[in-house]
């Protein structure tokens, strides 16, 4: 990498329109094995105003590139498998998902920011709060598939997270 792997290094990745908030160089590193950073999505490190692309960045492994399925007319019917739930979420990061947060009956929109190897984070902009949860609070996961079409199994479902409520939303009076 170009900074210290420990440290303050803090990265954020530009891909497709979106830009993320800022990592840490584990953190790029982590979402580089999984897939979530392709090799021509551009890196910009804090401090510096220029972006790169990822593939030059010293020290980042992705994966190798998987084949391109072929379309039968039973596979459309399926959808993927996912083998943890990081990788499904990972699936959606940026994207909105409901997830109940605050009460056990009560369903908060919010973008999911960051898939790490214990916990999860999500952005709660009408709370103006992010939330970092472990996997294990995780009661159950939904993908609901939505009535517009898209190309990809993100653009087709949208996720609902049931989690355990946590008592930390319960102190600001909402």
């Amino acid at each position: 990498m170009t900074q210290a792997t420990e440290g303050t290094a803090r990265y954020r990745i530009r891909h497709e329109g979106q830009t993320s908030p800022w990592m840490t160089a584990e953190q790029l590193k982590q979402a580089t094995l999984l897939g979530q950073v392709p090799p021509e999505a551009m890196v910009q490190p804090s401090g510096r105003s220029e972006w790169i692309q990822a593939s030059t960045i010293k020290g980042l492994e992705f994966p190798p590139p998987s084949e391109p399925k072929k379309e039968t007319p039973e596979s459309g019917d399926h959808h993927p498998r996912f083998k943890t739930m990081r990788e499904l979420l990972a699936n959606f990061l940026h994207l909105p998902v409901s997830i109940n947060l605050r009460q056990a009956d009560h369903f908060d929109e919010a973008e999911l920011l960051l898939c790490c190897e214990d916990h999860f984070e999500v952005n709660l902009p009408r709370l103006k709060t992010r939330a970092f949860v472990p996997y294990a609070r995780i009661r159950a996961i939904a993908s609901i598939e939505l009535e517009e079409g898209g190309n990809q199994y993100r653009d087709t479902h949208k996720v609902r997270i049931e989690v355990e409520a946590c008592q930390a939303f319960t102190a600001t009076g909402d």
